[in-house]
């Protein structure tokens, strides 16, 4: 009777540890490289390639104005083998104001093509994109937490493994939701 009692008691201790033990959940760490995901997919996105054509539009209204200087010089260098002092003086000044012209719009443009990019990095609109797909591949993969492993945080990572790192799926589900696909 004894015996019976002890493995009664045995196998209900048994039932209740491993009961415990099944009941926990297992907590999945995932890790996320940020600076990649951006690297390749948002480099591609709308919002970057309206910078980049902007970036364009300038670099073609330089070289446009640059031209117009030149086109200045060689009119001005033909009027003073003419001897033509006063058409070339004219000339001078307003190859002078082109000059002019050209570095206060170089400037200007260049600063505004600056805060668009830092702002892009700090748009709305990239951080729920970014999330959304961060949350979908969590969710869908069983992580409790995902980390982000940028160059800033390196020292928090002393190891982990490759299947923990979502960075590739984020990439794939925002190139699907993009409807493009991936091309490394």
């Amino acid at each position: 009777m004894k015996r019976i009692n002890r493995i009664i008691l045995l196998s209900a201790l048994l039932f209740l540890v491993s009961a415990i033990l099944f009941s926990e959940q297992l907590t999945r760490i995932g890790i996320i490289d940020i600076e990649k995901v951006y690297s390749v997919y948002f480099r591609e996105s709308r919002t970057v390639m309206d910078l980049q054509e902007k970036q364009n539009t300038i670099l073609k209204e330089i070289q446009r104005i640059d031209d117009q200087i030149l086109t200045l010089e060689n009119k001005k260098l033909e009027a003073e083998m003419r001897s033509d002092q006063e058409n070339a003086l004219k000339l001078d000044r307003e190859i002078f104001d082109r000059k002019q012209y050209l570095e206060d719009y170089k400037r200007i443009k260049m600063q505004q093509l600056k805060k668009l990019s830092e702002n892009l990095y700090q748009s709305d609109e990239f951080l729920d994109e970014l999330l959304e797909a961060i949350n979908f591949v969590a969710e869908s993969d069983g992580f409790s937490i995902v980390l982000n492993n940028s160059k800033q945080f390196k020292q928090f990572f002393f190891y982990y493994t490759k299947e923990v790192d979502i960075t590739d799926k984020v990439i794939q589900e925002l190139m699907s939701r993009a409807g493009r696909s991936m091309s490394q």
